[in-house]
């Protein structure tokens, strides 16, 4: 039996679409880098190919994509979610100082890599469709890299090795868990 769920997200325990926990990397116009966690993120085209990821208004994450254009979405992988989930009580310079993440260049953007994570989407500011305080964000990818490792296996492990993490809802998160092929 299925009963109605009120269509306000907030409301959704369980949540309907769980997603995948990321670091928003940019950088200012005076370069002072900026990384935030993101779990509202999607592929949005084949073609580009484009990305998008959720913000508010007032973050400074959208402010600095839209200022210089570019954005670097780093892959979480389940070892870092417990320290992730700590960035959002700090802000600015204080939070890359008191996380301990490891900032690198990337190969075609000013925004930088996060060099704990596995795997990177270093992406040019395509267009930003806004409902109130909150926007879609979204990037055409330019250069992706990703650790050796996660492709020196069959595809279901790469996954396993890759290991992504899904925010669920009030500090619930889980891996991706088995991967499985069709048959």
């Amino acid at each position: 039996m299925k009963v109605a769920l009120d269509p306000d997200k907030h409301a959704w325990r369980p949540s309907l679409l769980p997603g995948q926990l990321v670091l928003v990397s940019t950088v200012s116009p005076d370069g002072v880098p900026n990384v935030a966690p993101k779990s509202w993120v999607t592929m949005a085209a084949f073609a580009g190919p484009v990305v998008a990821f959720g913000c508010s208004d007032d973050h400074l994450t959208l402010r600095n994509a839209e200022a210089t254009g570019e954005f670097v979405l780093n892959a979480v992988a389940e070892p870092q979610a417990a320290r992730v989930w700590q960035l959002p009580r700090w802000h600015g310079e204080e939070r890359i100082r008191r996380s301990g993440l490891t900032l690198e260049p990337a190969r075609r953007v000013r925004a930088p890599l996060v060099a704990e994570c596995p795997a990177h989407l270093e992406c040019e500011l395509d267009g930003v469709r806004r409902w109130g305080a909150e926007a879609l964000v979204f990037g055409r990818v330019v250069a992706a890299s990703i650790e050796q490792e996660c492709l020196d296996a069959p595809l279901a492990e790469q996954y396993a090795r890759l290991g992504p993490v899904f925010f669920l809802e009030d500090g619930v998160y889980a891996p991706l868990g088995s991967p499985r092929r069709v048959r």
